[in-house]
């Protein structure tokens, strides 16, 4: 055999894989360490004031007495005191804080005649006390800004002093600033980055800026988004060929053109990593001058795109694509609103007043429900969990909670960007570069194995677990709780029970998606790794990536992966908080009130209860007098001594607001009278 047939026989043997094989992983230390023994990891605090700390095989418990002034985030050194449960349960000491920088923590003022103090929304956090000469003149309630001066040690209360007034709490945007201030999330750009934005945006489009660009200007493309969405990253455009076959065009924003490789504005980029979407607020990876401005892909205006141009035939297969440098002109701003009267309802005035797409529209919705149907049989799970859409005023001040609609359009745009992503994904991972790859490893076991004992409670069966464990599994078993009462609750157990999905340099696969390459391409208005895999593509395409280079690229796409997926848990952290805080805040009024919800969470003190507008809250077994319930771990349910009464997940409950914690973001709940 030649060494060309050698190779080629070698590319299709890897193909057939289903997931590419994971990289080997650094050493662990075995499972039977012996109490005394030191590990290095990041420490997470929970609300009752004990922590976690992180390791890759088994994470060390530490009771609130042995943290030893760590707070949530630290890095530490963690002596091993214990091990119980055969091996299974680990707890520890804190003996060494490594990274002991100063540290910031948000809460509420609160003066009395003999001391002052601050109480921390710092998960777990004693309440702070504050010198009288460290008080910036705070007033009592308001929320502020503690730098630590003194940690937590031998049982004494850490100590700071106030270094900002954010202003008292209902206070128009004091709660997402709070937010804002306790994730860390920077607000402001520095003068050089924004200078270097100002006058990027300001230079507009030259003619040597369209060298060696494909022209899509004369063909219809047009962006479909959220009717307030101003960074419009993603356009997309369609024609059927003579062959019978569907070109697809997904255009996306070249932002790297105008944010210089290495420059303050790139710099800052990349410590944000992404942009944060606070209910009524976006913190931008990027100024507005460019995020909304040039970089946006707005109607009737020239922009500058890198587009990824595929051949996908009737059934779905992918015939053929070309990625290249472009140049293209929206025809129309649609919004996912206009789209979905378009297609579901056929409205007449909006199909006459854009005529022009209705054709290329019902043709995207034939080959999006192509390409979905495609993907469904290769075992992709598709969740349909109910996310809340939260409507403001002018003050910041929730009017209303909706679910969230996914129609139509909402889907044909996510099954554009899927395609467009993974054509991306597997094109330079045969090329053999250093990339970014979105990754979704197979769950654990035993995780498997929890939620499969949990589904059996509803009379499902979950399949294979120890075996080669395939997604159609899960994805069989949502279909099966289609449109039932505890579809919601399901959907959630099981996505708790998956990974969290990351960017690595590794291409490990996909597993929920069931794909075995994929990437983020198509949002680089306001996510760092879609930068770098873009400059990866326009250096390939020019033919600028030389051996030598290689080295510092796969050294620049671990360290990107790494930022990339810390702040994205950062901006997701946030996120939930300020939707919690803002669910909380609506719920106020309506103490008293009486609704209809589905239990969503049961433990040894209380049931959770999801109301139909998605707001949870908790309901303490002590305030339920009509019987003592007895906690069923095994059966996810609580079962009453006197009455036998059982409450299970999924069940639905008629509750009473009680109470309203804003600072904790706590909804209680009575049973209805």
């Amino acid at each position: 055999m030649n060494m060309e047939k050698k190779k080629k026989n070698q590319y299709y043997q890897k193909k057939k894989k289903w997931m590419p094989p994971k990289p080997a992983m650094k050493p662990v230390k075995p499972a039977d360490e012996q109490p005394g023994e030191t590990f290095e990891g990041i420490v997470e605090v929970k609300r009752g004031g004990f922590g976690f700390v992180r390791q890759p095989d088994n994470d060390i418990f530490v009771p609130k007495e042995r943290l030893n002034g760590a707070m949530n985030g630290d890095t530490v050194v963690v002596k091993q005191t214990r091990r119980a449960n055969g091996g299974k349960t680990r707890e520890g000491e804190i003996i060494r804080i490594i990274e002991d920088s100063p540290r910031t923590v948000l809460g509420t003022f609160e003066k009395t005649q003999k001391s002052n103090f601050v109480l921390s929304d710092e998960p777990g956090m004693d309440d702070i006390y504050i010198q009288k000469s460290g008080t910036l003149k705070a007033r009592d309630g308001q929320k502020v800004v503690v730098q630590i001066t003194k940690r937590a040690i031998s049982g004494k209360s850490p100590e700071g002093k106030i270094t900002e007034i954010l202003g008292y709490p209902g206070d128009k945007g004091v709660d997402v600033l709070s937010a804002v201030k306790r994730f860390g999330i920077k607000t402001e750009f520095g003068v050089a980055a924004l200078t270097q934005a100002e006058q990027a945006a300001a230079r507009g489009i030259g003619k040597d800026d369209l060298k060696g660009r494909k022209d899509f200007r004369k063909d219809i493309v047009f962006t479909i988004d959220g009717a307030d969405a101003k960074d419009l990253d993603d356009a997309v455009s369609i024609e059927v060929l003579k062959n019978g076959n569907y070109r697809l065009g997904v255009h996306i924003a070249d932002v790297t053109h105008y944010v210089v490789k290495n420059s303050a504005l790139d710099k800052e980029a990349w410590v944000r990593a992404t942009s944060v979407y606070l209910v009524d607020k976006v913190v931008p990876m990027l100024p507005a001058c460019l995020s909304n401005g040039v970089c946006s892909l707005s109607e009737k205006v020239d922009r500058l795109t890198l587009s990824c141009v595929m051949e996908i035939s009737p059934a779905g297969d992918m015939v053929g694509h070309q990625i290249s440098k472009s140049v293209i002109r929206s025809t129309h701003r649609m919004t996912y609103s206009d789209v979905n009267k378009i297609l579901m309802d056929k409205d007449e005035e909006l199909r006459k007043k854009y005529k022009d797409i209705v054709k290329p529209l019902e043709t995207m919705e034939t080959l999006a429900a192509v390409l979905r149907d495609r993907r469904e049989k290769q075992g992709s799970i598709d969740f349909d969990i109910e996310e809340a859409h939260i409507l403001t005023d002018e003050n910041g001040r929730v009017t209303e909670i909706v679910p969230r609609e996914r129609g139509v359009a909402e889907r044909l745009i996510e099954e554009f960007m899927l395609t467009a992503n993974r054509t991306v994904a597997e094109d330079f991972f045969w090329r053999e570069l250093p990339f970014v790859y979105r990754v979704h490893e197979t769950p654990d076991t035993e995780k498997l194995q929890e939620f499969a004992y949990f589904l059996s409670n509803f009379g499902f069966k979950l399949t294979g677990i120890n075996g080669d464990f395939h997604p159609k599994a899960l994805q069989q078993v949502l279909k099966s709780i289609k449109g039932q009462p505890h579809e919601n609750i399901i959907n959630q157990v099981m996505l708790r029970s998956l990974k969290k999905a990351e960017y690595r340099p590794e291409n490990l696969g996909h597993f929920g998606l069931a794909f075995k390459y994929y990437c983020h391409f198509t949002s680089p208005i306001r996510r760092y790794p879609d930068f770098t895999i873009h400059r990866i593509i326009k250096d390939t395409l020019s033919g600028a990536i030389a051996k030598q280079d290689l080295k510092a690229l796969s050294a620049e796409t671990r360290e990107t992966s790494l930022q990339s997926s810390l702040m994205e848990r950062r901006a997701m952290e946030a996120e939930r908080a300020v939707e919690d805080m803002k669910k909380a805040e609506f719920m106020k009024d309506r103490i008293g009130e009486t609704f209809v919800g589905i239990v969503s969470g049961v433990t040894n003190g209380a049931i959770f209860v999801e109301l139909d507008n998605t707001v949870e809250g908790v309901l303490p077994l002590a305030n339920m007098k009509d019987d003592y319930y007895a906690y069923i771990d095994k059966m996810f349910c609580v079962v009453g001594e006197r009455t036998r009464k059982k409450i299970s997940l999924g069940d639905e409950m008629k509750v009473t607001i009680k109470n309203v914690d804003i600072r904790e973001s706590r909804i209680e709940f009575d049973i209805a009278k």
